[in-house]
């Protein structure tokens, strides 16, 4: 998969409401009243956990003293811009389709608990990192949505018009840039149980994770 998504208003996504609406007999009003409710019920789901956990990130942030950490209330996220990096690398863009094309990212990162769902693991224990000395290319569309939240800025230009696109800082992130998010589940991995692909640890459903990401390299896909 190469385009991103899952931070695109539906009228943006015309490939594929054009490819829905061309097959026969399609209800495309039952189809949008199904994804709506299933959207609501996720909203809703998304909405507890944030409320849940946002203090005990708070408290995290708090108990290991971290300095100049910037807070998303909305969405239970704490961050530090750790290097802004060269911003004449890369410039984020949509595809004539309307889909945000998501680069090739080369990265050093590592993710720490802060605090797991029913399997305990302790505070700060590593999940997800790099090898020593080596970085992890992969493209952007293949991570979680805290990836993309932390990566793309928070709007891209599409013709004359500056479409918001889910990113939490202006520029988003760039070749030299550095940032440390400290994300609720809803954002990093879900209610349920994943492999972290760089070490197949299993990650338990409702995680709150300490996600650092230094890039070394950004490029298009093509």
């Amino acid at each position: 998969m190469k385009n991103i998504t899952k931070f695109l208003m539906a009228f943006l996504c015309l490939g594929i409401l054009f490819t829905a609406c061309n097959k026969d007999n399609f209800d495309y009003d039952a189809w949008e009243k199904e994804q709506q409710e299933k959207q609501r019920i996720q909203d809703s789901i998304n909405k507890k956990r944030v409320e849940e956990q946002y203090p005990i990130i708070k408290k995290y942030v708090s108990d290991n003293q971290l300095q100049n950490v910037i807070y998303i209330d909305s969405l239970g996220i704490a961050y530090q811009v750790l290097a802004a990096g060269d911003q004449s690398s890369y410039t984020y863009s949509f595809n004539n389709g309307g889909q945000i094309i998501a680069p090739n990212v080369t990265v050093e990162y590592v993710g720490k608990y802060v605090q797991t769902g029913a399997q305990y693991k302790p505070e700060g224990t590593v999940f997800e990192k790099t090898e020593e000395g080596k970085t992890e290319t992969k493209n952007l569309a293949s991570k979680p949505v805290i990836w993309h939240r932390a990566f793309l800025p928070q709007k891209i230009k599409f013709g004359e018009q500056e479409i918001p696109v889910g990113g939490i800082t202006t520029t988003g992130m760039k070749k030299g840039s550095k940032i440390r998010i400290i994300t609720p589940s809803p954002w990093g991995y879900g209610d349920s149980d994943q492999k972290a692909e760089s070490t197949g640890n299993t990650i338990p459903g409702k995680s709150i994770v300490d996600l650092t990401i230094d890039v070394k390299d950004i490029k298009n896909t093509n």
